[in-house]
């Protein structure tokens, strides 16, 4: 796992261009997200749906360029990459677009199975909708809610955390090497979705597993420094920065990870289950 860690910080070095299309899409989607704010029901749904093109126009075009960082590494200009962007939603934007829902029908099923075991192991927490409203309001209003729970509502409460936290985790498990299978060996999203299940619980699965957990705790640590550098406006411009190469690294670790593999096995590109 050392070595594919280490190229991988070698590739995201030589191909930062990569952060470019990344950077780009985070600040033009927080500027629609901001913009699109407020209307009516029809607009905020004409919005929304321009909003999930936007993100499936991304993907495809980012993930063609990661396809392309990790299975022709040696290519002599790193920069040439982002010509490819156009290229990649061309090809992969309706392919990208049905992973997206088949996500989205995933997320649901866990989301339900989470749900029901909750409510059957943990049960009702007791507070009102209203008051959940409420405590949004302000760091106070949050203070006063949380101090206004029994003991019993708290230990639910983190009950409740805890296993929605645990339904996250295993949905992102399940879906690590979705894109990739997508995008290195079927644009058909559920064969996709068969490739990187089957690869997923092959006989690496220790090593898939591992893979996840060094992404799960270096995320949850940066999320955490992030959190604390907020109080200055010079680290935390440095962490934002630093979130946004760790995010290019982790990206071309999994497409690496999963290319060498699951893809190129002794210099033949497997495409069968």
């Amino acid at each position: 796992m050392f070595s594919f860690i280490k190229e991988s910080f070698a590739l995201t070095n030589r191909n930062i261009i990569l952060a470019t299309p990344l950077i780009f899409f985070s600040l033009i989607s927080n500027l629609y997200i901001l913009f699109s704010l407020g209307g009516s029901l029809v607009s905020l749904l004409i919005a929304f749906s321009l909003f999930i093109l936007m993100v499936g126009a991304f993907i495809s075009g980012w993930g063609y360029m990661l396809k392309l960082c990790v299975s022709d590494n040696e290519h002599e200009d790193a920069s040439s990459l982002i010509k490819e962007f156009p290229a990649g939603v061309g090809e992969y934007f309706l392919p990208v677009l049905g992973s997206m829902l088949i996500i989205f029908v995933i997320s649901s099923l866990i989301f339900a199975v989470t749900f029901f075991t909750g409510m059957k192991l943990i049960g009702d927490v007791g507070i009102p909708p209203e008051a959940l409203n409420g405590m949004l309001a302000s760091s106070t209003a949050l203070k006063d809610f949380v101090t206004s729970l029994s003991d019993e509502q708290l230990l639910k409460l983190n009950a409740w955390n805890l296993l929605l936290l645990a339904g996250m985790i295993v949905e992102y498990f399940v879906v690590l090497f979705y894109f990739p299978a997508l995008f290195f060996k079927s644009k058909n999203p559920l064969k996709a979705l068969v490739f990187s299940l089957k690869d997923l619980f092959s006989r690496k699965f220790l090593n898939n597993l591992l893979l996840y957990i060094i992404l799960f705790v270096s995320y949850f640590v940066l999320s955490l420094l992030t959190m604390f550098s907020g109080m200055n406006v010079f680290t935390h411009f440095i962490f934002t920065l630093a979130n946004f190469y760790y995010m290019v690294f982790a990206a071309v670790l999994i497409s690496n990870y999963y290319y060498k593999n699951f893809v190129k096995i002794g210099g033949n590109l497997d495409k069968t289950v």
